[in-house]
């Protein structure tokens, strides 16, 4: 049966880690929906704590297609160090670099409850790494450093996958839009200045002109505004010194507005 996968942000149950004491039909039967809902997701592998079960069971879809049953696992070695780029379906459309051994080796259990080895290395290593983090009731949260952390923070409130942690950028495509602003603004004053050299029906056209260029000119700003909001969260570090900049420029480019307003005013109205 296809189970629900829980994920961000359903808190799973705080039961978790319970080992496998009875090798029975109703183990089975878990087992055979982890394995239906690995099949129905496209994934890899699933713990049971993804499907509310506090049971220690991982399965494991390997490359011929056929799986491997994992219960009551431990990790009794480990070698090197690793930083991969994870993703987890309890995070989905999210990832962030984690700190993995390179190499493990597991004790666990079939489901015929006899012992059984198994030695891991490259993605297997990290894919078990991580289902064991959900067999212990966590998620690879626990595995990012400070830095990481927060960058993910910034991911789960923002829903996005595109915040990094760089410093601020010298351009941003925000400043794109800021200068075709500039150039229908000079364009305008241009215009406005030809104003005296023009006839009374030539004067007509120019009016409607600008008064569309105004209103132009209003809604690129709103657009720069939210817009570079938006993107000013996709830089960490420097999130609080744009948004000062941002509201600045706003603030300048609509003072530009109302001045061509007055000047239109007095000019052509």
């Amino acid at each position: 049966m296809i189970r629900d996968i829980i994920k961000y942000p359903k808190t799973p149950s705080l039961e978790f880690g319970a080992n496998v004491r009875h090798f029975n039909q109703e183990l089975f039967d878990l087992i055979q929906d982890l394995k239906d809902t690995i099949q129905a997701n496209t994934l890899d592998a699933l713990a049971a704590f993804q499907i509310g079960s506090p049971l220690s069971i991982i399965v494991l879809k390997q490359e011929d297609g056929s799986y491997l049953e994992i219960i009551n696992p431990r990790i009794i070695k480990r070698e090197g160090t690793v930083e991969p780029i994870e993703r987890t379906a309890y995070f989905p459309g999210l990832s962030a670099k984690t700190k993995r051994y390179e190499k493990i080796k597991l004790i666990y259990e079939d489901r015929n409850g006899e012992q059984q080895f198994l030695d891991a290395g490259g993605e297997l290593s990290i894919t078990l790494q991580r289902k064991l983090d959900y067999v212990f009731g966590s998620s690879f949260i626990v595995r990012l450093d400070e830095e990481e952390r927060k960058v993910f923070d910034a991911k789960l409130e923002n829903g996005t996958d595109a915040i990094t942690n760089n410093g601020c950028p010298t351009v941003f495509k925000r400043d794109s839009i800021l200068n075709l602003i500039k150039g229908i603004f000079v364009i305008s004053l241009l215009a406005l200045a030809g104003a005296f050299f023009l006839s009374d029906a030539n004067l007509a056209l120019l009016k409607t002109a600008e008064e569309y260029s105004m209103i132009t000119l209003l809604l690129l700003t709103t657009i720069y505004f939210f817009y570079a909001q938006y993107e000013g969260k996709l830089y960490k570090n420097c999130s609080s010194c744009q948004v000062g900049n941002i509201i600045g420029v706003t603030a300048i480019t609509l003072a530009k507005i109302l001045v061509l307003f007055i000047a239109n005013y007095f000019i052509l109205w």
